[in-house]
């Protein structure tokens, strides 16, 4: 069955409401439930305290971790939630809000490319959508971490320098230029792959097009650009502390690309294909229907081939990397939602609307687990200590899942009846974006390790915290000082991503207590200045302890413990409400 392209004005009207539509969901998806997600412990609480301390000290230059110099990433992505917290303050909300605008950037520089591509605003904005709706997209970008600005950057390279390509004159020029600025600003954020992912996936693709010879014009003015973005801070941070640059291209690059099992996360070299599959969910069920309108349309125009190197070639150069985090392949994700938007609105418009019972089974399914999640509600337990899920016994938030599953059930349901492909599409998006707006509310708290989210466990201790020097784990030094940004907050026991600044800078020798210094820092308190220790593993340190009381090294201190954490507190009657 082949059905009648739109008319020009059926475009035009379809595209604006796709694009009201599409704000909506940004809005609803990535913004009003920012501050809603307890915090994550260790990345959003570093990501986090690292801006705070640039505003506290006026070192805007050198990153510092809990007072210690910390070189894993370059700075651009401290300096947009710095800027946050000066504008709406150190909250949950402002801390994810960089995230959330860079993965905002990253969709409107997609619809620009699909633009581009087909000439249709339509298919730009539901490519725009789809983006929007991925898992993995929607999770990294409504969470404290550089990877949704990354991405962001990457993404506006890419496409600036394809749109540069694509044009001339005084147009090719800005268009270069603003790959340059983006590709410096992508460096700033995390460094040399800046550089390496789109080289990597232009440099084939204009070999692929046959213009190789673009590759000794073109990158020219773009690499100049990026030079004079990047240049003055990496000049000011190597004057400031020159090992920086030693550190961060040789253990934060090289080390982690070749390093092998002693490489930083290392994992087989098919990780990323699974990730990939769970992080375009839902939209990797109708994947296949995508291909199918994909090899329709064919692959021999510039676009489409520069959305296969820009989804493939990243894809098989971190899975050669020894260390791997699912998070890095996030710069795939917008190629892959423009095949997938394109491709579906070919397919469906191509094949028409089957109306069969197993196309009802899907949303069947949705409605199913909907009413099921609506009637087990009443029977949750509501305490994390009888086994409910979440710590403060919210179990209403699975009858709002319930009614979120119901709603997209009903929407694919209705996206089967429709006719025009386009439509589809965006009720598709539409209905699995009533579920990611309840994303947030899904952290299991009340099963998971209290050092994961400590934020409201730790929020009681706070006037205690303020006047006592606060010994932290490497597990809780970032949200310590988060949490109690008052209070005195050392590095208790081994450094572990901090060791690299313990070790090698003389002058953070105060901000590191081991446990050898333990006793001589705990003889020190008074019921007026406290010392407090949290860390986990309470067995193994309440233990230590106790061992340290037997042989009088220390006195006996007040103790709290919640599964993997403990909290002890010198003098005993600093903290004499505890249980």
């Amino acid at each position: 069955m082949t059905l009648q392209h739109p008319s020009l004005d059926s475009r035009r009207s379809f595209a604006r409401m796709t694009l009201v539509v599409l704000a909506i969901v940004f809005v609803g998806v990535y913004l009003l439930p920012l501050g809603v997600r307890p915090l994550v412990v260790p990345d959003e609480a570093r990501y986090g305290v690292i801006p705070a301390e640039m505003i506290d000290s006026g070192d805007w230059i050198v990153p510092h971790l809990v007072g210690i110099r910390y070189f894993e990433k370059p700075v651009l992505g401290y300096w947009l939630t710095a800027v946050s917290f000066l504008g709406f303050g150190e909250n949950a909300f402002s801390l994810r809000l960089p995230s959330a605008l860079m993965s905002g950037l990253s969709v409107v520089m997609l619809m620009l490319f699909v633009r581009r591509w087909t000439s249709r605003w339509d298919l730009a904005a539901l490519s725009g959508l789809v983006l929007a709706t991925c898992l993995e997209p929607a999770i990294l970008g409504t969470t404290a971490v550089l990877d949704a600005p990354f991405s962001a950057t990457v993404t506006a390279t890419i496409v600036c320098f394809y749109l540069g390509w694509r044009s001339v004159g005084s147009a090719r020029f800005g268009w270069l230029v603003a790959a340059g600025v983006a590709c410096g600003a992508a460096f700033l954020i995390k460094g040399f792959l800046a550089m390496a992912i789109p080289a990597m996936v232009l440099a084939p693709w204009l070999v692929w097009q046959g213009r190789w010879r673009d590759l000794f014009v073109l990158p020219w003015v773009p690499a100049i650009a990026a030079i004079v973005t990047a240049l003055p801070w990496s000049l000011a941070v190597h004057w400031n502390s020159a090992e920086f640059w030693d550190y961060f291209f040789w253990v934060e690059h090289v080390n982690r690309f070749t390093g092998g099992d002693d490489a930083q996360h290392p994992e087989p070299w098919w990780f990323f294909l699974p990730i990939i599959l769970v992080g375009l969910i839902p939209w990797v069920f109708a994947g296949p229907l995508a291909l199918g309108g994909l090899l329709r349309r064919g692959f021999g125009s510039p676009e489409s081939r520069l959305l296969v190197c820009w989804l493939l070639i990243p894809l098989a150069f971190f899975s050669v990397s020894s260390g791997k985090l699912p998070t890095y392949i996030l710069p795939c994700f917008p190629a892959a939602a423009a095949m997938i938007a394109v491709g579906l609105v070919e397919r469906f418009n191509h094949a028409g609307p089957k109306r069969t019972f197993g196309e009802l089974v899907p949303g069947g399914i949705l409605v199913l687990l909907g009413v099921i999640a609506c009637v087990a509600t009443p029977y949750i337990p509501t305490s994390a200590v009888d086994g409910g899920p979440w710590q403060d016994g919210g179990v209403w938030r699975l009858a709002i899942v319930g009614g979120a599953l119901i709603f997209w059930g009903v929407a694919d349901w209705l996206s089967q009846r429709t006719d025009d492909g386009r439509g589809r599409v965006l009720i598709g998006g539409v209905g699995a974006a009533a579920l990611f707006v309840c994303i947030p509310l899904l952290m299991p708290t009340g099963w998971m390790e209290v050092s994961k989210a400590p934020v409201a466990w730790m929020r009681p201790y706070t006037s205690l915290a303020e006047r006592s020097t606060v010994l932290a784990g490497r597990d809780f030094a970032h949200v310590a000082k988060w949490v109690w940004p008052e209070s005195e907050v050392r590095l208790f026991g081994v450094p572990g991503e901090m060791h690299w600044g313990v070790e090698n800078f003389a002058e953070h020798a105060e901000s590191h207590v081991n446990e050898q210094e333990f006793a001589q820092v705990v003889g020190g308190a008074t019921a007026e200045h406290p010392v407090v220790l949290i860390t986990t593993a309470p067995d193994r340190r309440e233990s230590w302890i106790s061992q340290m009381v037997e042989w009088g090294e220390v006195e006996q201190p007040q103790i709290v413990r919640d599964r993997n954490v403990i909290l002890a507190v010198w003098p005993r009657s600093a903290l004499p409400d505890a249980k």
